[in-house]
C-alpha cells in the first residue's frame, strides 16, 4: 500500500533529477553544464545523462570533406547528475559536443553547438530528444 510520502517520492524520482550542478564546480573560468535524457512529461527535467563523452573543439567536430576528424582540445565524460566542466580562457570561440563511444570507431560526436566563453563561467545544458536530437540551452 502506498502512502502519500511514497507517491511524492516516486513522482520526484520518475520525473527527473536535481538541476543544481553548481556545487560540483571546481573551476572559476570556463564552461560547465548538465546533460539530461529526454522526458515526456511537461516541464520536467529528464534523468541525468551520466557517462557520455563531452568535449570542447576549436573547430567543428564533424569530419570534413577531406575525411580529417578534428581532435578535441578538452575531452571528458559527464559525471554525477550529468555534470561536465572545462577550464577555458575567456573570449575563446569553439564548439561544445556530445558523443557516443562506439567500439569500432571510438567516440562519434553527434551534436555540437558553437559558443564563445565569457569572462567567468558559462553554463550550457543539453536535453536529449528523440534519437540523438536534443536542445542546447544557455543558462548563463
Amino acid at each position: 500500500m502506498f502512502r502519500p510520502a511514497h507517491v511524492i517520492l516516486l513522482l520526484a524520482l520518475g520525473c527527473g533529477t536535481n538541476t543544481e550542478v553548481e556545487p560540483q564546480l571546481t573551476i572559476a573560468q570556463g564552461l560547465y553544464g548538465q546533460l539530461t535524457q529526454a522526458c515526456k512529461e511537461l516541464d520536467c527535467v529528464g534523468a541525468p545523462r551520466e557517462g557520455s563523452p563531452v568535449a570542447w573543439f576549436d573547430r567543428s567536430p564533424y569530419v570534413t570533406d577531406g575525411g580529417v576528424k578534428p581532435e578535441p582540445v578538452f575531452e571528458s565524460v559527464s559525471g554525477k547528475n550529468g555534470f561536465y566542466e572545462f577550464a577555458i580562457d575567456s573570449n575563446v570561440r569553439g564548439y561544445l559536443a556530445i558523443g557516443e563511444l562506439r567500439p569500432t570507431n571510438g567516440v562519434q560526436w553527434f551534436t555540437a553547438t558553437a559558443a564563445t566563453i565569457p569572462r567567468g563561467l558559462a553554463r550550457i545544458d543539453w536535453r536529449a530528444g528523440p534519437g540523438n536530437d536534443g536542445t542546447w540551452t544557455d543558462k548563463q
